[in-house]
């Protein structure tokens, strides 16, 4: 028989609805589920319109955690509050999937690791990267040794949503709401995703630019308010395993395609990764002067479960909400079997290991690109 979980949810903006949809989407893609999903009550400020499969609005998290058949709560808020939420959650022992950054800083994820951990928590940050399958791919290339020794990287996002001048304030142009700008906002994902590929990372060098240095207060009020987080940085990393390479985050960058890339070089060839092709990793071997693009025979574990979680590609609903539905697949599994059950999962811990490596290039970047070892 299916395990019910209901879900509550706090926050249902942009995010928010992608993984709602991606909930949604779940039984009408994959039949005969070990879990059926059933939608609790949504807590955010504005009650108003919340689609009529959700039970309810609230105002408050402690209204939503009144409701004693929760067994996991979705956290889809902004960065500040984070922290305080999951811990919330957490104090009445119920699972908790929390949108990244998982807190404003290193500090606050470990808080929230080390609570995971002593209470035992089914726990997963929204570190959804892990869960595309070129990405995995690529892993399980560079570990079977088709590219030779890993020399050097390149990971970039390139995003254009902030070239608006009169975009208002938010806050994730506050560092003290957003805890940074593109590099934690878009880098987090990057700088995740390379550790799973390549390691630990041993030591960054960074360099930050905030190019709008003002915006104005709202649409309607003609004041302006200083921006204290990048508009653009780069990263120069160093691996554990002697692999260098470099991290670039961009929210003012006119990319017409706005796709993410990861370009691997090896003795041996190269391997891109675009999500403009989000199912297959491109191998390049220079000796053979062989470059191809599909599927690939020798998959650790992890990349065989990933596609049995993974929508075919009939019914993708495109790479983002794909991404996250196998990520919110990969939680929901975990609650059933009552542990994690594969390492690769981005818990606390894995989103704690990540964000420390961000509060060290933020801190470069603050101190003119000085070399910082982790």
């Amino acid at each position: 028989m299916a395990k019910e979980i209901k879900l509550g949810f706090v926050g249902l903006g942009y995010i928010g609805t992608i993984h709602a949809t991606a909930c949604f989407a779940m039984p009408l893609i994959f039949k005969n589920l070990p879990f059926k999903i059933r939608f609790g009550s949504v807590c955010k400020n504005d009650i108003n319109g919340i689609p009529y499969f959700f039970e309810g609005g609230v105002k408050t998290v402690d209204e939503l955690l009144e409701d004693k058949n929760l067994n996991a709560v979705d956290i889809c808020t902004p960065n500040f509050l984070h922290k305080q939420q999951a811990i919330e959650v957490m104090k009445r022992n119920l699972n908790v999937y929390l949108e990244k950054p998982i807190g404003l800083n290193g500090e606050e994820a470990l808080e929230l690791a080390n609570m995971s951990n002593d209470k035992n928590i089914i726990n997963q940050a929204a570190l959804m990267y892990r869960f595309m399958p070129a990405i995995n791919q690529a892993r399980d290339m560079i570990k079977n040794g088709e590219i030779g020794d890993v020399l050097n990287f390149k990971a970039l996002m390139l995003h254009s949503g902030y070239l608006d001048p009169k975009r208002p304030m938010s806050w994730k142009m506050r560092f003290d709401t957003s805890g940074g700008g593109s590099i934690i906002d878009l880098g987090i994902h990057l700088i995740d995703a390379v550790r799973f590929m390549l390691g630990e990372v041993d030591e960054v060098q960074a360099n930050s630019k905030t190019y709008f240095k003002e915006r104005p207060v709202s649409k309607t009020v003609g004041e302006y308010e200083e921006v204290d987080v990048d508009d653009w940085t780069e990263a120069r990393i160093t691996m554990k395993n002697g692999v260098w390479g470099t991290v670039e985050t961009s929210r003012i960058s006119a990319e017409i395609e706005e796709e993410t890339q990861f370009l691997i070089y090896g003795t041996k060839g190269s391997i891109k990764i675009s999500t403009k092709e989000p199912r297959y990793a491109h191998l390049y071997v220079k000796n053979e002067n062989q470059y191809t693009i599909g599927a690939y025979k020798n998959k650790s574990t992890f990349s065989k479960y990933l596609e049995t979680i993974y929508p075919d590609p009939k019914y993708s609903l495109g790479f983002m909400v794909d991404m996250h539905l196998a990520s919110l697949m990969n939680f929901f599994l975990n609650i059933v079997e009552g542990k994690i059950v594969h390492k690769e999962t981005p818990t606390f811990d894995e989103a704690y290991k990540s964000q420390l490596v961000i509060d060290k290039i933020i801190e470069s970047a603050k101190d003119d690109g000085s070399l910082i070892k982790l």
